[in-house]
């Protein structure tokens, strides 16, 4: 969440790739807060309502259940407002944590490499592959062009989208 607006609570949005859609398809909403009481780094998921969307979809605005006020808003300015539930259960996901470490490769079996992170980008994300040489391959991760199966711990690229290592040009 981004800075507070106004007197009475509201907060813009900065947000993630289809943010504000999945505000908008979400029924539960949390507030990701540091947990002073957990390991560095660990978040509590505190339930919120939202009260108020409203703004822009450049600037969209928030207001929350659990501030009232500025200074309550003031608050929260950089935490994470997260939307779970309703419509959005029927959307594909993944989980950053089970894509990490999948083998990756066209949908031919020519291996690629192995996922290394998920970058946050304007669109979509980005999946990090590790080559088998050491080199870094960047992939969209969008439904038309990556598929993971889960059960065989393979993501599979289309064919064409990237030529494997060692089939380049000589």
């Amino acid at each position: 969440m981004g800075k507070a607006h106004g007197l009475h609570g509201e907060l813009y949005l900065n947000l993630a790739p289809e943010g504000l859609e999945r505000l908008r398809l979400g029924a539960d909403f949390y507030v990701a807060r540091a947990d002073k009481d957990a390991p560095e780094g660990a978040e509590r998921l505190v339930p919120c309502e939202v009260t108020r969307a409203g703004g822009t979809d450049q600037r969209p605005l928030v207001r929350l259940d659990l501030a009232a006020s500025r200074e309550a808003a003031i608050a929260l300015q950089g935490m994470d407002l997260l939307a779970a539930g309703g419509e959005l259960d029927a959307l594909p996901f993944y989980r950053v944590g089970d894509l990490i470490g999948l083998r990756v490769e066209t949908a031919s079996g020519a291996l690629l490499g192995e996922v290394g992170d998920v970058l946050e980008a304007r669109a979509h994300e980005i999946l990090q592959v590790r080559a088998p040489d050491g080199a870094s391959l960047l992939l969209p991760l969008v439904e038309e062009l990556v598929s993971v199966d889960a059960e065989a711990g393979v993501l599979r690229v289309v064919d064409g989208l990237v030529e494997p290592p060692g089939e380049g040009v000589s």
